[in-house]
């Protein structure tokens, strides 16, 4: 199996850490495919937000990049030749409807199947839990589903939604960010807190 990186959003300093932990565990051949489709391009450009995303990794010693926006007609073989794989955010719906109706969302499970590292960050990240309905969600985090942006505002209503389905959510602040890893979540920086069933629980840092 492959590792997730999965951020609940912010700005590029709140993401430093998750950054950094993504460009330690790239493949040493190929290039960083960015994906920004669940982005507006009328609001922000992708090649802006390409442009943003090179800043971000490139101290990192992250130095070739490509973008896709198409995701139409992509073969497994062709991913593979990635050295990871970086999902950015915008709206959860649509990246899953465009992961689902071109078929890519099999294609990235074929990715980290055969050990890919994959990075979503935001609407990125959310693809990777547990779909609130339907079978558009990858669903590689311990059945989890993925709320993003979290604050402690949306404590409540996450204590009333998981008792009443009786369901399991990850909460991540921005800057909040974890190691998926086998399906094993581990805390990388941030706000981190798991619901089950109502009952809360905050993510400490793995002991050194």
């Amino acid at each position: 199996m492959g590792t997730l990186i999965l951020s609940g959003g912010g700005s590029a300093g709140q993401n430093e850490k998750a950054h950094g932990a993504f460009a330690e565990r790239l493949g040493q051949k190929g290039p960083l495919l960015y994906i920004p489709v669940a982005g507006d391009p009328e609001q922000r450009p992708h090649a802006e937000s390409f442009r943003y995303i090179k800043r971000c990794l490139k101290p990192y010693g992250v130095n070739q990049f490509d973008m896709w926006t198409n995701l139409n007609n992509h073969s497994p073989e062709e991913i593979r030749s990635f050295s990871g794989v970086y999902i950015s955010g915008g709206c959860s719906l649509k990246l899953r409807r465009l992961m689902h109706v071109s078929g890519f969302d099999r294609v990235l499970l074929d990715y980290y199947k055969q050990g890919g590292v994959i990075f979503g960050q935001s609407a990125g990240a959310m693809l990777f839990g547990k779909a609130l309905s339907g079978g558009e969600a990858l669903n590689l985090v311990e059945d989890y589903r993925i709320w993003c942006h979290y604050k402690p505002e949306n404590e409540n209503e996450i204590v009333r939604v998981t008792k009443k389905d009786r369901l399991q959510i990850l909460a991540m602040e921005n800057g909040g960010s974890v190691l998926v890893s086998d399906r094993h979540i581990e805390k990388i920086s941030g706000g981190i807190y798991t619901f089950n069933r109502g009952k809360k629980n905050i993510i400490a840092e793995p002991s050194q």
